[in-house]
Parts: C-alpha cells; structure tokens; sequence
C-alpha cells in the first residue's frame, strides 16, 4: 500500500506535462519490481549511461535521491525506488506457484532481500510505448544488478532473469514485443475439455480473451490466444462481439462477449 501511494503522489508532483485534461486521455502507470539478490542501491551513473549507449533510451532531466532516480523521456516519467526489503512473500509465492515460465520460481524468487521498483508514467493512449520503454529499463537494471527476476504484482507475472533479458533484448533488436512480459496466460482443463484465458491485455485498454470448452490441444489453445493477444497490441486492435477474428493465417475465428469463466467480468470469447 505505502509503494502504491509514493507512486501515485510522485505521479502528481512530476507529470505536469503528461497529465490528462478534462477531454484527453486518463494518467497511465506501468509498474513491477526487480528482485534482488542483495541490499544494495543502483548505480545511477552508469545506469543513465547504460540506458543511452546499450537501450536507446536517452534519460533527460534527471534527478537522484538517496534511494530513487528519476527521469523522463519524451511523454513519460520513469521512477526508480530501491526498496530495502522484499515483497510480500504470500503474494510471490502465489505468483510462484503458477509462473508455468519460471519452474524454479518458487525456490529463487523467495530469495530476494531487496527491490527496485519500476514506474513508468504517461498516458493511457501510449499504453504500447510504455510497456516498452518499461522493459527496456528493466532489462537495463536486470544487466546491472545481481537480480533474479521480475515481478508484476497487478497481472500475476513472475519471470526470471535470464527469460525476461532475452526479451527485452528481442525488443530491442529485431522489435519482438515481448508478450509474455506483459500478459499471463492461464491454461484450464475440464471434463476433457481445454481452455485458457488472458490476464494483462485490460493494462492496453482491451478486454481480457477466453477459450472455452474447446476440442483442441491446451497447446493449440495456447498459441491462439497467444497469436491473437500479440495481433491486439501490434495493431491496437479491437475485437468486437459478432465479428470474426480472421488475423491468423487460414483460421477464422468467431468473437463473442459474455461473463468470463475463469476470471471475473466480461470477456471476449474466441470459438476455438
């Protein structure tokens, strides 16, 4: 609670000129923590430095405190708070306990002795930018500290070190987006029959995806929803009730809204 209000209140005392107006788009906050190994504050020299020369990220305007640095980059402010203590450890370890990507996640992220919490501020509508400039700052701090991993409390993502690095460098170097970075998806089997559901797309402004009941492989609903997940944030795209997703090679796909199934609210179907 205490990290959710320092956010918020520096949000309002360093975005003047990415606050909404009346008419305009809502302040986004992209947040989540790198787990560290050890107690000890980021370098903020070399990680200015690092960010420019090794992720194309050119900090201006920058301020360091004792345990925060903060920057901004053209339509965001990012925030960096050394934390000198872990995050609750019942809610990694209930991140852990589902983190299929992270098998080890369980015994390695409960490790952690401090934090660096990540805040990337700007507007809801730059909502794809964010999430960018995000990883790339994390994978910055993940080279530059003896980290073991990254934690997204607000979407239940526990990713390792070595998983979200390659990533955020795919990002970087061939403009991947690294979906899993951002979007869990979860698996379901019941009665013989297989589905799946995402949890994060709502962070883009997009209504969460579910595949029920479906005769398929929990493999090939996996990889539907993920292609059509990946298809929604490269294109900013909306799927609408009634139509038909057709953004897949050779498959067509019906979309509907109802009640989610394994999640709460409304979700967008896919007849898969």
């Amino acid at each position: 609670m205490l990290r959710i209000l320092f956010i918020l209140i520096l949000a309002n005392l360093c975005l003047p000129t990415v606050h909404a107006q009346k008419t305009g788009p809502v302040t986004k906050i992209v947040t989540g923590s790198v787990l560290l190994n050890e107690s000890k504050a980021l370098d903020a020299k070399m990680l200015i430095a690092s960010l420019k020369k090794n992720w194309k990220v050119n900090a201006d305007s920058v301020s360091n405190a004792d345990k925060t640095i903060v920057f901004s980059v053209p339509g965001a402010v990012v925030m960096l708070a050394w934390l000198n203590y872990a995050p609750p450890a019942p809610e990694v370890r209930a991140a852990a306990r589902i983190s299929w990507l992270w098998p080890e996640a369980e015994q390695e992220a409960l490790q952690c002795k401090a934090q660096i919490v990540i805040s990337v501020i700007g507007n809801s509508d730059k909502a794809l930018e964010l999430h960018k400039l995000f990883t790339k700052v994390a994978g910055a701090i993940l080279e530059r500290s003896d980290a073991n991993g990254i934690y997204m409390s607000d979407r239940y993502l526990l990713l390792s070190k070595g998983f979200y690095s390659a990533a955020a460098r795919n990002l970087l170097n061939d403009s991947s987006l690294p979906v899993y970075c951002w979007v869990y998806f979860g698996m379901q089997q019941v009665n013989g029959l297989n589905g799946g559901y995402t949890y994060g797309l709502q962070e883009f402004g997009r209504k969460e995806m579910e595949i029920t009941g479906s005769q398929n492989t929990l493999q090939d609903v996996h990889a539907t929803l993920y292609d059509v997940a990946a298809f929604v944030l490269q294109w900013n795209y909306e799927l609408k009730s009634g139509s038909t997703f057709e953004g897949i090679p050779e498959v067509k796909i019906p979309v509907s809204l109802s009640p989610a199934a394994y999640i709460e609210g409304e979700t967008i179907k896919l007849g898969y």
